[in-house]
C-alpha cells in the first residue's frame, strides 16, 4: 500500500471488528482496500509493530493472480502498487514490513 500523503509504503491491513476473527479481518481489509477477493490466506509470522505501544501485528500471505487488476478506493489516502523484488531496498517501508515480504516471497518453482 502506498500512503501518499505521508509518503510512505505499508502492507494492506486493519483493526479487527466486533466479533470477527483474525482470519476474516485480513480477507475484508484487502477487498476494502485492493478490491481483490482472497480465498486462501496462510498466517505466517507476527511482531510487535515499531512505535506502536506494544501493538502486535499478525501478517498473512497469499497469491494474487499475476494478471489481477488493483482498484484503489481512495486513491487521495492509499492505494496498492506492485514492487519487483529488486526495487523493495528503495520502498519506504518499516523494516518489520521489509523482512516479513523478503522471507515471504514466493520461490520459483522448478
Amino acid at each position: 500500500m502506498h500512503y501518499p500523503i505521508r509518503g510512505s509504503n505499508g502492507l494492506p491491513g486493519g483493526h479487527v471488528e466486533a466479533k470477527e476473527e483474525p482470519d476474516e479481518t485480513i480477507k475484508r481489509e484487502i477487498l476494502e482496500e485492493l478490491t481483490l477477493k482472497i480465498d486462501t490466506i496462510k498466517r505466517s509470522d507476527f511482531f510487535l509493530s515499531e512505535g506502536s505501544n506494544g501493538r502486535i501485528i499478525l501478517a498473512y500471505t497469499a497469491i494474487a493472480p499475476v494478471d489481477v487488476d488493483i482498484k484503489p478506493t481512495r486513491p487521495k489516502f492509499e492505494y496498492g502498487v506492485w514492487v519487483p523484488k529488486a526495487e523493495l531496498a528503495d520502498i519506504v517501508m518499516s523494516s518489520e514490513y521489509t523482512r516479513f515480504v523478503l522471507e515471504n516471497w514466493p520461490k520459483l518453482q522448478a
